[in-house]
């Protein structure tokens, strides 16, 4: 097993389980430290005397800091090569998460949340960057959609261990196990990844050279298209992270500790769909899973825009939610693959721009669900879901009569 800053081009890794796990795993950050604090928001909330839907900007908090941190870890990956600052970030997200389970105060650990989203930026996008290393095309698809399978033990596992923690603990022991789990990811991410980026293929950080190769991005229809679809899809995802919670406690009486179990069922639905793009992607080609993913996605909006105005019962409403996040599953690697194939020797770049647009749309989408404009929770997450998958489809099918004309 080559360790120690090794430089090679991965390419007999790309089968390798334990190089997909580690992939996987470090795309999983963000989602992991997202998901777990998901039962648990109505009680942090409540801890320093705020209303239980005060807890949804433990997730705006998060993206708003991730989104921006994105924009650095890219470049300077493609600067120093993939790994030292992949360790460099993990160091400060094991402290930031050290910070937020001492916060004294709500503000204290909103700012302590934002470092945690800036560092752990790092992590997907450098992973994301190592995947198209791997030359591109169907490789590096394949690859994605392989990591976004382990990706989905995030929303699978997370809800239900913060929802286990808050049964045995105190609120801050999430923090606790968010810093270990950044611990053991930084040791199998040391033990198992070779530096991809050989000295040779480094770009410098003159920001006229980013400049460029953001015009050179935006100008390729693959990113632009990629872009549409997976920002729009994560936005309406991002909605359910931020009161899904709430909703399940204001509507259905589910408490925090159940919501984790409740979640897990959506989250099977995101594994399903990663599980099929990666085949759908090796048999059919990018396109057709993205008109695929597509299409269920503007089924589940329509389902979710009738229910803002009715009151379905849990089993109902939640199996529109699985709809959507099965679409979520099933177009976010495919879109993500697609708009990183223009990125080439820019990979670091080009996977920081491209998680960037997807995050920011998601903290647009969380803040907008969480936004005191609705007259329920219930019916915030309806309409924010059924609106973002709307504008995942009209993407879709713009860029088909495009491609057609």
């Amino acid at each position: 097993m080559a360790q120690g800053g090794e430089t090679g081009s991965g390419d007999a890794r790309r089968g390798n389980l334990a190089f997909v796990v580690t992939l996987g795993a470090l795309a999983a950050v963000s989602a992991t430290t997202v998901d777990v604090c998901i039962p648990a928001q109505p009680e942090i909330a409540r801890a320093y005397g705020a209303t239980p839907a005060a807890g949804a900007a433990l997730v705006s908090a998060y993206l708003l800091g991730y989104g921006p941190g994105q924009l650095l870890w890219g470049p300077l990956a493609d600067r120093f090569g993939r790994r030292p600052p992949l360790f460099l970030s993990l160091a400060g997200f094991i402290l930031a998460s050290v910070v937020c389970a001492l916060a004294g105060s709500f503000e204290v650990l909103l700012l302590a949340r934002g470092a945690q989203g800036f560092l752990g930026a790092a992590s997907p996008v450098i992973a994301r960057a190592i995947a198209r290393d791997q030359g591109g095309g169907a490789a590096s698809a394949s690859l994605i959609s392989a990591m976004t399978i382990v990706l989905g033990g995030a929303p699978l596992l997370a809800p239900a261990i913060g929802s286990g923690l808050l049964v045995l603990f105190e609120w801050p022991a999430i923090f606790w196990f968010l810093g270990l789990f950044g611990i053991l990811t930084a040791l199998s991410a040391y033990l198992v990844l070779v530096e991809s980026l050989p000295p040779a293929r480094r770009r410098s950080l003159s920001p006229a050279g980013r400049l460029r190769d953001a015009r050179q991005l935006f100008a390729a229809r693959d990113f632009r298209v990629g872009i549409g679809i997976s920002a729009s899809i994560f936005a309406g995802y991002a909605a359910l992270l931020s009161v899904g919670a709430a909703v399940a406690l204001e509507r259905y009486g589910v408490a925090a500790e159940a919501f984790g179990p409740l979640f897990t069922l959506a989250a099977v639905a995101f594994v399903a769909g990663s599980v099929a793009a990666r085949q759908g992607v090796r048999r059919f080609g990018v396109q057709a899973v993205l008109t695929l993913g597509a299409g269920i996605a503007g089924l589940a909006g329509l389902g979710l825009a009738l229910a803002a105005g009715a009151a379905l019962a849990l089993p109902v409403f939640w199996g529109l939610v699985g709809l959507y996040v099965l679409a979520f599953g099933l177009l976010l690697p495919a879109a993500t693959a697609l708009a990183l194939e223009p990125a080439g020797e820019m990979a670091g770049f080009g996977s920081s721009l491209t998680g960037a647009l997807q995050v920011l749309a998601g903290a647009l989408g969380a803040q907008l669900a969480a936004a005191g404009i609705w007259p329920s929770s219930y019916s915030a997450l309806c309409w924010v879901m059924a609106g973002a998958a709307g504008l995942c489809l009209a993407a879709r099918i713009v860029s088909l009569v495009v491609k057609r004309a």
